[in-house]
């Protein structure tokens, strides 16, 4: 029975990799960025979002996409009861928008590791927030 490895024991050989977005920024503002560990979806985040990942000790490819652009490939060095951190946003400046999509497509979200997770996309969203969209119906313009 011994020899049987517990759970807490495998727990120990685990760290965990945490991923934030960024709040601001308009491009994708309504879109989620796929996460890729080792080239396996393992979820998606959305703008203002911190999501966590138990994973195996030891180094895991991180990657961000969205239809045929990305990050860049980051190596996350997963420390045993440890968290490491990184935290993403749109890439690139809108004005060179055309370049993000076709030439620089593999930089259209920035990564970059960090000490610790974003404050501010640990923040709750306030669920009574709504939006005003004016629509035009029958020539008049109204508020929906």
């Amino acid at each position: 029975m011994d020899n049987v490895p517990s759970a807490e024991a495998d727990r120990q050989k685990q760290g965990t990799l945490v991923v934030s977005r960024a709040p601001d920024g308009g491009r994708d503002r309504f879109r989620r960025y796929k996460v890729f560990v080792d080239d396996t979806q393992v979820g998606l985040i959305g703008r203002g979002q911190t999501v966590r990942f138990d994973l195996p000790a030891g180094p895991h490819r991180l990657q961000l996409r969205i239809d045929w652009c990305s990050s860049p490939t980051l190596t996350a060095m997963v420390e045993p009861g440890e968290a490491t951190s990184f935290h993403c946003a749109p890439g690139g400046d809108p004005s060179e928008a055309l370049d993000a999509v076709t030439v620089g497509a593999a930089d259209y979200i920035a990564l970059q590791q960090t000490d610790e997770p974003m404050e501010a996309a640990e923040a709750p969203r306030n669920g009574r927030t709504r939006f005003r969209i004016p629509l035009r119906i029958g020539g008049r313009k109204k508020a929906g």
